[in-house]
């Protein structure tokens, strides 16, 4: 039977680097547990933006807009190798991220 481990832990929300190399820690941690496949949480990276429903349409358009460029600057972009560490410590460990 298949080990399945399924994330629950925070990510840093608007810091993708920061992101990544946690969730590497986490592939490594839970492989050592006998993990085969490894579920991470929709918007793991860059963080989910709960604050997009508490702006205001039109009040708040200036800090509206600069939350929305720094959401898309730390988007995961699969023309990279954004993923690479992930895809390296899940390749190392033998296991399938998610």
């Amino acid at each position: 039977m298949k080990k399945i481990a399924i994330i629950q832990a925070a990510p840093y929300v608007l810091d993708k680097e920061r992101t990544i190399n946690k969730a590497v820690e986490i592939i490594n941690s839970v492989s050592e547990q006998g993990a085969e496949l490894i579920v991470f949480p929709e918007a793991f990276i860059p963080g989910y933006p709960a604050w997009i429903w508490r702006l205001r349409p039109g009040g708040d358009w200036g800090i509206s807009e600069e939350l929305h460029v720094r959401l898309l600057k730390n988007a995961i972009d699969l023309s990279s190798d954004d993923l690479k560490p992930m895809l390296e410590a899940a390749k190392e460990n033998s296991v399938i991220p998610f």
